[in-house]
């Protein structure tokens, strides 16, 4: 049973250990962490999806973990600091079963890019308000559509089971904002981050269709993706209607960082 969706940002230097104190200038999205992982204890979340940016991603094909997982933060120069969890095979067994029903590309696979810091920044930041194994799914390069599709799929998949199960969309958005960007500043760069963001307040998947995909990559985003993943899963859910509320929005170093809960609408909402 699919009771809360999140979209969080994964920027390594959010990590005291990397960010050296740099991540005082992310703080509000630290705080969106923490209400996050409020709301995961709360539920007594049981099984938990994530969707990862920077697993493996190949042009045609989605591929889900079936190993347990472990890397490091070397490619930010932090070999020392590490993260790990226990893969739920049980979730992937779901998952991998309901795609091959329905035509979906996905691969299984034991092998994972080891500084995965799509995977690693929410799995060290929510730490023990993780359930004790969690299933890892990644975006690939097909359409948009696609995921949205993929989505739909793991929705289903995930609805039918009886424990508390969470799906968290990791991804950073717009990376050229400003003059503050490592790539610099795009002309609309702006643009693409209000597109994203009315999208996800207004819970519009038609919206993030409508984003052309030359022009996401130039500004190089890395949410719709997850996001529409995402999206598709909760979508699907029968007679629950899921609202979003963006928690956090910031621009630190010229990147788009937002933060989202997804949760069942109240009655009277």
């Amino acid at each position: 049973m699919i009771v809360l969706g999140a979209v969080l940002p994964h920027p390594p230097v959010l990590l005291p250990r990397i960010g050296q104190g740099r991540e005082v200038h992310a703080q509000a999205t630290l705080d969106a962490y923490q209400l996050v992982a409020q709301r995961l204890h709360k539920l007594q979340i049981a099984r938990l999806l994530l969707m990862s940016t920077h697993g493996i991603v190949t042009l045609n094909r989605f591929h889900i973990l079936d190993a347990d997982l472990s890397g490091d933060f070397e490619r930010f120069g932090r070999s020392s600091v590490k993260f790990a969890h226990p893969t739920d095979s049980e979730l992937v067994a779901a998952i991998m079963e309901a795609a091959t029903a329905n035509s979906i590309p996905l691969t299984q696979t034991a092998h994972w890019e080891q500084s995965d810091h799509s995977a690693g920044v929410p799995l060290t930041l929510l730490g023990s308000a993780l359930p004790p194994s969690i299933a890892i799914v990644s975006i690939s390069f097909r359409p948009p559509a696609d995921h949205y599709r993929f989505g739909q799929v793991i929705g289903e998949a995930l609805a039918r089971l009886t424990e508390p199960t969470a799906i968290l969309a990791s991804g950073d958005a717009v990376h050229t904002l400003n003059d503050d960007s490592p790539n610099g500043r795009h002309p609309r760069g702006e643009e693409v981050q209000r597109e994203y963001e009315s999208a996800l307040a207004s819970w519009d998947a038609q919206a993030l269709f409508g984003i052309d995909e030359s022009l996401r990559r130039e500004v190089d985003e890395s949410v719709i993706s997850p996001t529409l993943i995402l999206m598709g899963a909760l979508q699907s859910v029968a007679r629950i209607e899921f609202r979003p509320r963006i928690l956090v929005s910031e621009r630190p170093w010229g990147v788009g960082y937002v933060s989202a809960l997804i949760e069942p609408a109240q009655e009277g909402d």
